[in-house]
């Protein structure tokens, strides 16, 4: 599973593209020389109950099973760098680093991924480039993000030593170079990115196309391939010779309707290797209407989304979409339900309702709630048949608090009912969560 719950807020220091949010920390400009000093910290305590419908947690490295409740602790501070240097009024040498220290204590997380004491201080991001005019190239660790972060945005999945995994501080691709141009409405980016080994070690080399047409969209186009670095990941998740190709209209307006906003992606999954052909798909739709005049400026969305199965486990064919280096961007987006996304289902052979609603406390204060309706797109769970398709339905109330521009904390309760499936194979007790965390960026 996959779950960078801190990207909410803040995209790392450094990124070499366009981030959807920006906070400026300490700058500096010294002649030619100019560059930014940040710092990003968070925490978070997380209590859950009845761990997976009732039995129970199992930890990753040994399979104990450590019992229905786990309560732990988790933090991370991250140090950061951006550094340009002026040849030319049009031509710039670029940079950057940072660093996180990251652990966790207690229990250790839900989905036994990690364990008390978990945790270490490791470079994070150290790239190298330039700028020229409407191009830029960056090379090394970096961050990198799609659209939404549908399909690619996160390099590292925090598991075992790396601590902190339901915070996730860690995203950067290693071995990674990226080819940008940005021209008015239009930017495309040729790149090469490598995963962690948590991940399953493997690179993803492509292109990828986005032109904003004010008050329509911003249209999308991606197309890559993968190798497998790792023979015995690839034997256990294959993906050597995929073909990705991705389409999506993100923030889209109706004329006459300016309330509302609608998103869509569709992504194929193709290709052959390692005596494995690929012919997976997702896709989702999504509308938001927002009640700008009503008291507390309600937002109400729906939101249908579909990840392929697989009928025949046992063939050379894998029709599972694989959810690859997906990243988490706001709530569901897109770490799909906080119980059921981070340790049942990773969006793969799933079909998800959802129903939001948000209102407007304060202009600091934001109250939401979600409901999802989980259930299977092929009726089989963690490669064992069932004999029914639903799965579960979660729902969860949050509160956000923003009190400054740096600072965002958010509380929230998660509760999952079982459905025909879970109870099948699983459990049938009602999985519960209460979490509360804080981010800050300077």
């Amino acid at each position: 599973m996959n779950v960078k719950r801190y990207t909410a807020v803040v995209l790392a220091v450094g990124m070499p593209m366009a981030s959807p949010m920006c906070h400026a920390g300490y700058t500096f400009e010294d002649g030619a020389l100019s560059g930014e000093l940040n710092l990003t910290a968070g925490g978070a305590v997380v209590a859950t109950h009845q761990v997976n419908f009732g039995s129970g947690r199992v930890d990753s490295r040994n399979g104990e099973n450590t019992g229905n409740k786990a309560t732990w602790e988790e933090f991370y501070i991250k140090p950061g760098v951006a550094m340009s240097y002026a040849l030319s009024p049009d031509v710039a040498l670029l940079g950057g680093a940072s660093v996180v220290g990251a652990s966790t204590w207690g229990d250790g997380d839900a989905g036994g991924y990690t364990r008390s004491s978990d945790g270490k201080l490791a470079t994070e991001e150290l790239f190298a480039g330039f700028k020229a005019g409407d191009w830029k190239f960056t090379a090394g660790r970096q961050n990198y993000l799609v659209g939404t972060g549908f399909i690619v945005m996160d390099g590292n999945l925090d598991f075992h030593r790396d601590g902190a995994f339901w915070l996730g501080p860690r995203t950067a691709f290693k071995d990674s170079a990226i080819l940008g141009y940005s021209h008015g409405a239009l930017q495309a980016q040729g790149f090469t990115l490598r995963t962690d080994d948590d991940l399953g070690d493997f690179r993803m080399s492509g292109v990828n196309l986005d032109y904003s047409v004010p008050e329509v969209a911003t249209l999308g186009a991606m197309a890559m391939k993968l190798k497998s670095l790792d023979a015995a990941a690839n034997r256990r998740t294959p993906r050597d010779g995929m073909l990705v190709y991705n389409l999506r209209a993100l923030g889209a307006h109706v004329p006459g309707l300016s309330a509302l906003t609608l998103n869509g992606e569709y992504a194929l999954q193709r290709g052959s290797g390692s005596g494995v052909a690929y012919d997976a798909s997702a896709w989702y739709a999504q509308a938001d209407y927002a009640f700008a005049q009503a008291p507390l400026q309600p937002v109400l969305g729906y939101r249908y989304a579909r990840f392929s199965g697989d009928d025949n486990l046992s063939d050379n064919k894998q029709k599972s979409w694989d959810a690859l280096s997906k990243g988490f961007t706001d709530w569901s987006t897109w770490l799909i339900g906080d119980v059921v996304g981070n340790y049942l289902l990773n969006n793969s052979n799933e079909r998800v309702q959802q129903w939001t609603l948000k209102t407007h406390l304060s202009t600091t204060l934001t109250l939401g709630t979600i409901h999802y309706q989980f259930s299977l797109d092929e009726k089989n769970l963690l490669g064992a048949p069932v004999a029914d398709r639903r799965f579960a339905d979660e729902s969860v109330i949050y509160l956000d608090w923003t009190p400054t521009a740096r600072w965002y904390t958010s509380v929230s309760w998660n509760w999952v009912k079982p459905k025909a499936a879970a109870r099948e194979s699983l459990g049938d007790k009602t999985f519960t969560a209460l979490e509360m965390y804080f981010t800050y960026r300077y």
